[in-house]
């Protein structure tokens, strides 16, 4: 193969661009900090670098959840020893009225103090963090607890005579992990409820046959019966739905009976059309808890029945009540507050771990999204220094090569 002059001039011109581009693409380097500026730079770096990248997306976001969910538990739990504060001061009053020494008129003036207590109570329940009710479920707008007062002749003025809910029975959740899911509320319709509540209906359900196939909601889980589903079904298909509410049949007058597990109230409803809980007697119509039927029975206290009812045995100067029924309405009261607060607690363990988890995770991706599009400096400053003694070291070949002109040939 014959090798010309004019070969040997573009193989060297070759070799200097190649140069050329490799130390521009080490200054770009260096410059942004990058190893690829371009997908085609390095197709799977880039794409691991998108994945790595969503993976932290969505760990800021889990985080940021994690801290909302905090600060409002934190907030909740602050509000709620407020609330056992003053049910412990309740009952320290409550102890002092059954005390045989003192007069009808000393407990008037307890009662009176329970009944400042009574509206401060009131007052927390109806807490808003961040201009939105926390005990309201998902109705968060406007305060969750109304007020209705009388006069009391015992008490001599008007006095708080029912306190009614006005939320609803919905959860607020965060999302803090793939998958994981905490409710940061809790509806104030549980926290300040004190007893148990039971519904009785007084008809008679022995022949009772669902005529199709209905859909009931009873506090907020959808419960689904057959057309053909007798009580019995009907009973069973409650208590297997993982409600807080627990089904029987009344063997006096084979009416249903509606029991809570814990201390709160009982919402039923018939949906999509369903009348299947209007027919068994225990409600009337929509709306819950106003809907009722009633015909149906219905028992379970607040937190605010059991001091009123405290206060006004106080003022009508029953002693025994007092010491006996009243007092054990305020532990049941207490009891219930702190259940809330132990949960709350659990919670913020659970957060807190959580967190530590995710900052965990959020570093290690970071070291790796460094390691995958981050450059290394030193040893890109390195290689640039060796790319530019070999472009000067082409150049000076190149000059001698290719030095001559036609006029050195001719003289």
């Amino acid at each position: 193969m014959r090798v010309t002059g004019g070969m040997i001039s573009d193989n060297l011109i070759e070799i200097i661009k190649r140069n050329t581009e490799r130390m521009l693409e080490t200054q770009n380097k260096i410059a942004t900090g990058k190893k690829n500026r371009l997908p085609r730079d390095n197709p799977a770096d880039v794409a691991n670098a998108i994945a790595y990248k969503k993976a932290l997306y969505e760990l800021g976001i889990f985080e940021k959840n994690i801290d909302d969910a905090s600060a409002r538990l934190k907030f909740t739990d602050s509000t709620l020893a407020s609330v056992t504060d003053i049910l412990h001061r309740i009952r320290e009053l409550g102890v002092q009225g059954a005390n045989g020494i003192y007069t009808k008129e000393d407990r008037a003036k307890i009662a009176a103090e329970i009944d400042e207590l009574l509206r401060e109570l009131v007052d927390l329940a109806n807490s808003k963090y961040k201009g939105k009710a926390i005990f309201a479920g998902n109705d968060t707008l406007e305060d969750p607890f109304k007020v209705f007062e009388t006069y009391s002749k015992y008490a001599g003025e008007r006095v708080i005579q029912k306190v009614e809910y006005l939320g609803d029975m919905g959860n607020q959740n965060r999302q803090i992990g793939e998958g994981a899911i905490i409710s940061i509320n809790a509806p104030g319709n549980e926290v300040f409820w004190a007893e148990n509540s039971m519904l009785f209906s007084d008809v008679d359900a022995s022949n009772y046959i669902v005529a199709k196939d209905s859909v009931v909601r009873i506090n907020g889980v959808e419960i689904k019966f057959k057309a053909g589903d007798n009580i019995e079904t009907i009973v069973n298909r409650i208590n297997n739905a993982g409600v807080s509410v627990r089904a029987s049949v009344n063997r006096r007058n084979g009416g249903i009976i509606l029991e809570t597990t814990s201390a709160r109230d009982i919402w039923v409803e018939d949906i999509g059309g369903s009348t299947v809980m209007q027919e068994l007697g225990v409600i009337s119509g929509k709306n819950p808890p106003k809907n009722i039927s009633p015909t149906a029975r219905f028992f379970g206290g607040t937190v605010f029945d059991m001091v009123m009812h405290l206060r006004d045995s106080l003022y009508m100067d029953d002693i025994e009540d007092v010491g006996s029924r009243a007092l054990a309405g305020i532990d049941l009261a207490l009891d219930n507050v702190l259940k809330y607060r132990a949960e709350l607690g659990s919670k913020a363990n659970r957060l807190e771990i959580v967190k530590k988890r995710i900052i965990d995770n959020k570093t290690a991706f970071e070291e790796i999204l460094s390691r995958t599009e981050d450059v290394d400096v030193a040893e890109s400053i390195t290689k640039l220094k060796t790319l530019e003694v070999a472009y000067q070291a082409a150049l000076g070949v190149t000059a001698r090569i290719i030095q001559h002109t036609l006029l050195d040939f001719l003289r």
